[in-house]
């Protein structure tokens, strides 16, 4: 059975809280015309947009282990009954497996990085980059703490002041796509963590809020460092304190794990995956990605946070030849707000 998000959104919040196991799953709660697929119990579902000829579908399926060849045969059959070709996008392992066994055709995207919480300390020589540039911003007068902007109105002006000025230090980051930085987006789910000091560099400057990081729920038991946003003037090691304050906090109260993101076309020993080709319109759409979002200075930021797992990620075509008008549909899907 499909049905937009919005109809049946507590379902859609109580099955990610249980069965959500990625970053970035919780967009399905995002004011889009997300569309869930859902399987005969309703115990697990496809999380997908439609735009032109394409059926987007956005992470792997939200079902418990060993069910995903059965949700991309039913989301296969729905994209052939409406005439559609399904893109897959950063999917992991077991979903590529289903995905192949169907005769889809496999992409390498990347890694997402997990840290358990349990285990985690900013101690020890593989957080050294962390603690040694958090500590730099430290020496110049820089704090941390979790911030509150859906019931604090100077979180709130503060925050927004600084999410403006960092989109309009380069326009790409103001796109309007389910992708889009906005943190006053879902609030209620999210928690939001700071860095506070001089803004503008000079000592005598006001002190405020010169970097944040949005974090959004990856499940009942973990949580995704997901949109770092900083100021120009920001210095060194402002984002890195953030992210070792928000684990702490997390590890402090009881959660598992925490996503550090995907990193696109990122590979803990240097090396691409090589496998499996993009062809000339899989390329064409990387290529306008990699200029809009700046994938090599994403991955040199989050990979300083070395992971504890990671899991290989993939895109899944349904068909064997991309046509020009579904890899411009992707694009569109990538920078613009669909309406329902």
């Amino acid at each position: 059975m499909v049905e937009y998000v919005a109809t049946c959104a507590e379902e859609v919040a109580r099955t990610l809280g249980s069965l959500g196991h990625e970053a970035g799953q919780f967009h399905g709660l995002s004011p889009d015309p997300w569309k869930v697929l859902w399987n005969d119990d309703r115990t697990g579902f496809v999380l997908f947009l439609e735009q032109g000829r394409c059926v987007f579908v956005w992470r792997s399926p939200v079902v418990a282990p060993g069910l995903e060849l059965d949700m991309f045969s039913r989301i296969t059959a729905y994209a052939r009954r409406e005439r559609k070709t399904v893109v897959a996008v950063l999917v992991n392992e077991a979903s590529c497996a289903a995905g192949v066994r169907l005769g889809m055709r496999p992409i390498w995207l990347g890694h997402e990085a997990y840290v358990s919480l349990a285990d985690w300390s900013s101690a020890g020589g593989h957080r050294e980059k962390l603690r040694l540039a958090r500590n730099y911003a430290r020496r110049l007068g820089y704090t941390w703490r979790e911030a509150d902007p859906l019931n604090d109105d100077l979180d709130r002006a503060a925050m927004q002041y600084t999410e403006t000025r960092w989109k309009e230090a380069r326009k790409q980051r103001a796109t309007d796509s389910f992708q889009r930085t906005s943190f006053a987006e879902l609030a209620d789910i999210r928690r939001y963590f700071v860095c506070e000091g001089p803004i503008d560099a000079s000592p005598a400057a006001e002190r405020g809020i010169v970097a944040f990081i949005g974090c959004t729920p990856l499940n009942d038991e973990g949580w995704y460092l997901q949109d770092p946003v900083r100021l120009e003037c920001a210095p060194r090691g402002a984002l890195e304190g953030i992210v070792i304050a928000a684990l702490d906090a997390f590890r402090e109260d009881g959660y598992k794990v925490a996503s550090n993101g995907p990193l696109p076309f990122w590979h803990p020993e240097g090396a691409a995956d090589n496998r499996y080709q993009l062809g000339p319109v899989g390329q064409r759409v990387v290529n306008f990605f990699d200029r809009q979002y700046r994938f090599s200075g994403i991955n040199q930021f989050r990979s300083k946070l070395e992971p504890d797992r990671i899991e290989p990620l993939y895109l899944l075509v349904s068909k064997r030849f991309v046509m020009p008008t579904t890899g411009n549909s992707v694009i569109r899907i990538l920078t613009k707000r669909l309406s329902s």
